[in-house]
């Protein structure tokens, strides 16, 4: 009986977990970036969407990535202390699964708001792209990818770090 009293807590438990991820991301209400120091006020709901989308299959909760995507974007587009580059070596590895992107951005710009005031860039690459593989790794019934599968065997070997080394300016 106290095997039963505790798989049912913890079924329970997995289920009000699930739940709140299902909920999506929650933009900030009437959100504003009219002066340069308004970008730091919301620095910590960046990194929340960063982990929240770290757990969102391509495809899904479409309506809740766009709105969050169209908040980060907005952020980062204005920001003067973080500075996505675009880098086209390592974009064009996800020339197949353009979907990822926003992962790779996510990805880079925690890393990034998680090491102020000076992050690496190549930091920040690895990071971002540590991001896509973990989310293509998790979900690869979606869609194969060779670019991302050479990837992820490169980070299996312990040599992705080197690459993107190789690869960043």
């Amino acid at each position: 009986m106290k095997r039963f009293a505790f798989s049912t807590a913890v079924v329970v438990g997995l289920f009000l977990v699930n739940s709140t991820f299902a909920q999506g991301f929650r933009v900030p209400a009437n959100y504003a970036f009219d002066s340069k120091d308004s970008y730091h006020k919301y620095d910590k709901d960046i990194i929340r969407f960063a982990n929240w989308l770290e757990k969102v299959a391509p495809g899904d909760e479409e309506g809740n990535v766009k709105r969050g995507g169209r908040f980060f974007g907005e952020w980062l587009s204005g920001c003067s202390y973080v500075q996505f580059r675009s880098n086209v070596r390592i974009d064009g590895m996800m020339s197949e699964s353009r979907q990822y992107m926003l992962y790779y951005e996510a990805g880079w710009v925690r890393y990034a708001l998680k090491n102020q005031p000076k992050p690496d860039k190549q930091q920040c690459a690895y990071a971002g792209l540590k991001m896509v593989l973990k989310v293509y790794a998790e979900n690869r019934g979606q869609k194969k990818d060779a670019n991302l599968d050479e990837l992820l065997k490169l980070e299996d070997d312990g040599k992705l770090k080197s690459w993107v080394d190789d690869k960043t300016d």
